[in-house]
C-alpha cells in the first residue's frame, strides 16, 4: 500500500499541472488581441511585447521587465503599422504584428502631452532608416539598429527626449547574457583587437550604452491606453 502512494501523488501532480496549462491555453485564447478591439491609435504611440528567443531571457533579466521588443505607430490608409528595427527596419501591419509572437501579448503605451508634430517628426527620422540591418551588438551608431534604439534616436532627432542610457554593467547580469556574449564576442567591432580575450571584451561590452524597452515603458510620462498582459 506504501509504494502506491508516490505514484497517487504523482498523478494528481500531473493532473494539476495539465489543468494550469488548459487555464493557462484558455486565457491565451481568449484574450487574442484583435486590432478592430483597440482604443483610437495616434501617431507616436509606442507598442511593446515580449519574444521568445536566448536574446529575450538576456533582456528580461537586465531590465527586470518583460518587454523585450517594441515599435512605434503610424497611421496608414491601410491601418496601423508598427515601425520597428527587427532586421531590416521597416513597418508591419499591427495586427500581425501582436500575434506573432507564442504568448501573443502586447502593451500600447502613449506619451502624455505628445503633439502630433512632434509624432510625425519621430516617425519622419525612423523612416530616414528603412532597410537598415537589425544591430545584434547594440551599437551606439546609426549603421544598424535594434528595436528600443530606434525609437529613442528617432524621439531624440524629433527633440522630445525619451528613456534612459545605462551602461551594459549597471543592468541585471544572467546566464543568457553570458552565453550571449560568450558566442559573439570575437566578431563585437570593439574587440577586433590582437589580444583580445573573452574577459578583456567582456570589460568593453559593460560599458557600452544601452536604452532597454523597460526603460522607455517606465518613463514617466507614458500611460498605458490598452494591454492583455495580466500585468502591466
Amino acid at each position: 500500500m506504501e509504494e502506491k502512494k508516490p505514484k497517487k501523488k504523482l498523478k494528481y501532480a500531473l493532473r494539476g499541472m495539465l489543468c494550469l496549462l488548459l487555464v493557462y491555453v484558455g486565457y491565451i485564447v481568449l484574450t487574442i488581441p484583435d486590432v478592430k478591439k483597440l482604443p483610437p491609435l495616434k501617431n507616436g504611440d509606442l507598442v511593446f511585447q515580449t519574444t521568445m528567443d536566448v536574446q529575450s531571457w538576456a533582456v528580461i533579466f537586465a531590465s527586470g521587465s518583460p518587454f523585450t521588443h517594441m515599435g512605434m505607430i503610424k497611421l496608414t490608409k491601410r491601418g496601423p503599422v508598427v515601425v520597428e528595427a527587427v532586421g531590416p527596419v521597416k513597418e508591419t501591419p499591427l495586427q500581425d504584428w501582436m500575434v506573432r509572437e507564442f504568448a501573443m501579448r502586447a502593451s500600447i503605451k502613449r506619451m502624455k502631452g505628445l503633439s502630433e508634430g512632434d509624432a510625425q517628426a519621430a516617425l519622419a527620422a525612423a523612416k530616414r532608416e528603412y532597410g537598415k540591418p537589425y544591430d545584434i551588438y547594440f551599437l551606439p551608431d546609426d549603421k544598424a539598429y535594434y528595436c528600443s534604439e530606434l525609437v529613442h534616436d528617432s524621439f531624440d532627432r524629433a527633440g522630445v527626449p525619451l528613456g534612459n542610457v545605462e551602461k551594459v554593467g549597471a543592468l541585471g547580469q544572467s546566464m543568457a547574457m553570458d552565453k550571449i556574449i560568450e558566442s559573439r564576442w570575437q566578431n563585437y567591432p570593439p574587440c577586433r583587437k590582437s589580444g583580445m580575450t573573452l574577459e578583456k571584451c567582456r570589460k568593453i561590452i559593460m560599458e557600452q550604452p544601452l536604452v532597454t524597452p523597460a526603460s522607455i515603458a517606465r518613463d514617466d510620462r507614458m500611460e498605458t491606453i490598452w494591454s492583455n498582459y495580466p500585468f502591466d
